[in-house]
């Protein structure tokens, strides 16, 4: 660690002829100091520049709503008999108000979930790593899922915000790069494919969409699959003539055809 010194004119008390000068000196020695003193603490050119708060940070933290199992009247319930619960219900004032969930049966909590005053589910915490902490936090409206905040680099913060619409993941934005700035932002627009996707990135840190950072995930795949439109103007190709190789053939099996000769009409009756 570099320190900065900065030391000051000292010695005994000189002739007034001279303290203009030591005026003079002592300004310009106060000016270079405050100098020596930015140096000192200026960032260092080569590396990244300072973060500078915008407003439009997103809050990461993930905050862990208190489910207790201990909270009088919670029943546990032991799935395999081994002595420990696998499920607690937490109830208060007669309901329900969370549930406690090991899935695996391996003493470990996978999910808190929280239920509303009619019994629908409004909050689930789920732990996919199981290292004791949520990696997701989905959030229910009338018992009908709208958002999911997601942490998907284990740092324990959220860094995916998932939005959905009649149970259907529609629109995704996303801090890329762990600065709490959404710099890319998802549009599912294939109802009966969850992959397609177009995407939009943020590289010039302005906080919107670049038009020239946008990628349709799904865009090639649709291109082959979508029929060739033949060129604008070009007539369509001639149909061969009935009876010929590839052209159409008679309705009926027994019709003449059209260039054979017309039958002899039948002679008339005597009367």
């Amino acid at each position: 660690m570099n320190s900065c010194l900065i030391s000051g004119p000292a010695g005994p008390a000189r002739p007034a002829a001279h303290r203009i000068a030591r005026r003079a000196a002592s300004t310009l020695a106060l000016a270079l100091a405050a100098l020596v003193a930015s140096a000192c603490t200026s960032a260092d050119p080569s590396g990244p520049p300072p973060v500078v708060p915008t407003g439009s940070e997103r809050d990461t933290e993930i905050k862990h709503e208190p489910c207790d199992a201990n909270t009088a009247g919670s029943m546990p319930v032991d799935v395999n008999g081994d002595g420990r619960p696998d499920i607690v219900h937490v109830m208060k004032a007669g309901r329900e108000a969370c549930r406690i969930v090991d899935l695996n049966l391996d003493g470990a909590i996978d999910a808190f979930v929280y239920y509303d005053s009619m019994g629908r589910e409004r909050r689930r915490e789920s732990d996919f790593d199981r290292d004791g902490r949520p990696d997701e936090i989905a959030q229910f409206r009338e018992g009908m899922l709208f958002l999911k905040e997601r942490e998907t680099n284990y740092d324990d913060k959220i860094d995916t915000w998932d939005y959905y619409e009649g149970g259907r993941l529609v629109r995704r934005e996303r801090d890329a790069d762990g600065d709490a700035l959404v710099d890319q932002w998802w549009t599912f627009n294939d109802p009966t494919d969850p992959k397609c996707a177009v995407v939009a990135s943020d590289r010039n840190v302005d906080g919107k969409p670049d038009p020239e950072n946008v990628v349709d995930l799904c865009g090639d795949a649709r291109a082959k699959a979508r029929p060739a439109t033949p060129p604008a103007g070009s007539a369509p190709a001639p149909m061969p003539p009935p009876g010929a190789p590839g052209g159409m053939t008679a309705p009926f099996p027994n019709a003449p055809s059209p260039n054979a000769p017309s039958p002899t009409a039948p002679p008339a009756s005597p009367r």
